[in-house]
């Protein structure tokens, strides 16, 4: 994992940015490790380094004995011209995706300060899943739901749809989007190990609540999503 600040992660940077500009456009072959080394003035070990970031990072793909090579992953598209609330899990299927969940953790807590007046309960079901996108990380989803409502979603089956589980468990028959704020983020370590990027990736900071047909709240949270799987359609 890379660190804000650290060498490597300065280089990491530029090549993603000659990358992201098209100076190093998707499918072509890095200059060699003489060639960026000189480029960027660092030693070879630094390189490797920023390389291996970046590989992990699906930016780019090391072919043994070959080069280096610009990598463009496929995209999840999300229409958000509505204020419905759009599965994660549909929205990547009907993309041509495999899609799943991993549920991180599950418990009762303490309503957060900032929700008790949305939630106007004292208790909240706390819930962090890991959505993956033919098996790869693609979005950390961290969703509180007000108790005692929601006392027995921990017992559904959260590694497909949480909106087909709300929908069939409690009756839900519309869930709407409310108050979506869409911004970047830098991945902090913790995130960074969930979604098996290097810390410092940019990321897709999602925040919003969720209410039902009875404008009541069924959700708040906030999504990271890696930035380079995943768009916005308006």
């Amino acid at each position: 994992m890379a660190r804000t600040g650290s060498l490597y992660f300065q280089v990491m940077e530029q090549i993603r940015q000659n990358i992201i500009t098209g100076k190093y456009p998707v499918n072509s072959k890095l200059p060699n490790e003489f060639e960026l080394s000189e480029q960027f003035n660092v030693s070879r070990v630094t390189l490797r380094k920023a390389i291996k970031g970046l590989t992990d990072d699906g930016l780019v793909e090391k072919i043994q004995g070959v080069g280096t090579f610009v990598r463009k992953p496929r995209k999840v598209k999300r229409i958000i011209s509505s204020s419905h609330a759009e599965s994660f899990s549909q929205t990547a299927l009907n993309e041509g995706f495999k899609a799943s969940a991993k549920v991180i953790e599950s418990k009762e807590i303490k309503t957060p300060n900032k929700l008790k007046e949305l939630f106007k309960t004292s208790k909240t079901l706390f819930i962090e899943r890991v959505h993956l996108v033919d098996e790869e990380p693609i979005m950390l989803e961290r969703n509180y739901f007000p108790l005692p409502r929601f006392a027995e979603l921990e017992k559904a089956d959260l590694s497909k749809s949480l909106y087909e589980a709300l929908k069939k468990r409690y009756q839900i028959k519309k869930l709407t989007a409310d108050d979506m704020i869409i911004s970047v983020s830098l991945a902090n370590q913790d995130e960074a190990k969930q979604l098996k990027k290097s810390i410092g990736f940019p990321l897709l900071l999602v925040q919003v609540s969720v209410k039902d047909e009875n404008e009541q709240i069924v959700h708040a949270g906030k999504q990271y999503i890696v930035s380079d799987r995943y768009e916005f359609h308006l």
